[in-house]
């Protein structure tokens, strides 16, 4: 005989049924519906039909296996801090075979310890690039994290603190992060008319010439200690008059340090200036009016667009 099973559902009042060929499935469904035992295999069955009773069972318990498997994988993304022993004893599974379904479903196994600034960490130590918040809020949710805009930002920030991370210059307020150590751009502004190199004018035909020599400068002054300067960043020089254009460029060897008492400006930094790329920006100067900073001012860091420019006028 058959048995009609119905389930009212308490959070909308829908009304469901199925219908189960075997009266002994049906006892043994209601049974562990309630949390009971005693169900018992029907005695009084052929061999041929209790073959149909397991085979109904055994895939009434695969797809019940099935469910529990995601839950047990929803369960850990909701609760990223939660020990996992917990999930291991609601589901009676032994850790090694819980570890083996999270896995399956990308779960690391050593999420444990694994926090969102980790995570972040280490897709940052093998992935490298710039990082923002939209790419960190992208990195938590492929492991089932969640976080906004604010919490990526106090992340970044936390990971800067850590040297994990540097602030990339020349993107205004925007909040952009790289892996320290890499060659940093910076745009360094001389006025003719205020600044003087060696003693004489800054000029782009006396810095070109004086590229060429040995006892070309070594030293340049900076309005302010740039913290995030240091050995190995480029110094592209923008001329301001008489016709504003970026024409030299020079290679940091030093970090900013204090001037003597007295200096015209408070800073100073080492750098030597590069003969080749810079007397390619003397023939192809990149002019002010084909920059993105239509402002130049001090030292600052320069943008993406205007290093794109740089690099191919000076055949870098």
């Amino acid at each position: 005989m058959a048995t009609r099973l119905e389930a009212t559902f308490g959070d909308n009042g829908d009304r469901e049924h199925a219908v189960e060929a075997s009266d002994a499935l049906a006892r043994a469904l209601m049974a562990a519906v309630r949390g009971e035992r005693g169900a018992l295999p029907p005695a009084r069955t052929k061999y041929a039909e209790m073959l149909v009773h397991i085979a109904r069972v055994t895939r009434q318990i695969d797809l019940l296996t099935e469910w529990r498997e995601l839950a047990l994988v929803q369960a850990d993304k909701l609760d990223a801090d939660a020990n996992r022993a917990n999930l291991g004893v609601a589901a009676d599974m032994s850790p090694s075979k819980l570890y083996r379904i999270l896995e399956k479903h990308g779960r690391p196994k050593n999420r444990s310890p694994l926090t969102r600034s980790g995570i972040v960490e280490n897709a940052i130590t093998s992935e490298g690039g710039e990082w923002d918040p939209a790419r960190v809020i992208e990195t938590l949710e492929s492991f089932g994290f969640e976080t906004d805009e604010k919490g990526a930002r106090a992340l970044l920030r936390e990971l800067h603190r850590e040297n994990v991370l540097e602030r990339k210059p020349g993107v205004g307020g925007r909040a952009i992060y790289r892996i320290p150590g890499s060659v940093r751009e910076w745009l360094y502004v001389l006025d003719p008319k205020l600044d003087t190199v060696e003693g004489g004018p800054s000029t782009s035909a006396r810095v070109a010439q004086l590229a060429g020599q040995d006892t070309g400068p070594e030293q340049w002054w900076l309005g302010r200690k740039l913290k995030d300067m240091r050995a190995g960043d480029r110094l592209w020089m923008y001329f301001a008059a008489p016709e504003g254009r970026i024409a030299a460029m020079a290679r940091v060897s030093s970090e900013p340090y204090a001037a003597p008492a007295g200096a015209p400006k408070p800073y100073l930094v080492d750098a030597t200036l590069d003969v080749k790329a810079t007397a390619a920006l003397v023939k192809n100067p990149v002019m002010l009016a084909a920059m993105a900073n239509q402002h130049p001012q001090g030292c600052v860091g320069l943008g993406d667009a205007d290093l794109a420019l740089v690099l191919k006028h000076a055949g870098l």
